[in-house]
């Protein structure tokens, strides 16, 4: 990180990534995918925000005809 810079959101990124991608490295796509979606819904404040969307796409794909 640069001299000065407190947050530098590239770099976290890259270390976010590479994090994922040895993840995936040591247990197979299924499971580091089903080991997110995990996360994710435990997560107090994004497991919350995707449960809403579930639900609402859910509804939405009910209402929607065919095409």
């Amino acid at each position: 990180m640069k001299a000065g810079k407190e947050f530098d959101c590239v770099e976290m990124k890259a270390e976010i990534q590479q994090r994922l991608l040895r993840e995936v490295a040591e247990l197979g796509e299924e499971e580091a995918k089903r080991r997110r979606a995990a996360r994710l819904s435990g997560d107090p404040i994004l497991g919350s925000f995707l449960r809403t969307k579930l639900t609402n796409s859910k509804r939405s794909a009910k209402h929607t005809p065919a095409a």
